[in-house]
């Protein structure tokens, strides 16, 4: 039997209408499927001119193109009980476009009012 005299027996058309149904269900609960965000957070481990190098690559899912915010730490609050920081207070300096990609690196072009400098935060 070929597979275009499959199509025309009992089983050929319950496994046709079994596909159907299966994408059907699909394209229906497809949007209750949880979006999955990845969160890149990095440092500047270089800045030469509007060039950064950052600590993160493609291991950490920074991808060619991507756009990435560059933000400098101005305090640290920590518990008064324990000394364990609770939060990094930072503002945002500017944004970088990344160029280029390897597995622990990547290179961005960097654009904001002042230069950025090693150190700086680097998130999506």
């Amino acid at each position: 039997m070929g597979s275009s005299n499959f199509a025309n027996t009992i089983l050929g058309e319950a496994t046709h209408k079994a596909v159907d149904d299966v994408g059907a269900k699909l394209d229906d609960e497809g949007e209750k499927i949880p979006e999955r965000v990845l969160t890149i957070n990095g440092l500047v481990a270089d800045a030469t001119g509007n060039t950064l190098i950052l600590n993160v690559g493609k291991k950490a899912g920074v991808k060619v193109g991507d756009k990435l915010a560059i933000s400098r730490q101005v305090r640290v609050v920590k518990d008064p009980a324990t000394g364990k920081i609770i939060k990094s207070v930072e503002d945002k300096i500017g944004d970088a476009t990344v160029t280029d990609v390897d597995d622990d690196s990547s290179t961005a072009t960097f654009n904001g009012a002042g230069p950025a400098k090693v150190g700086d935060v680097v998130k999506n």
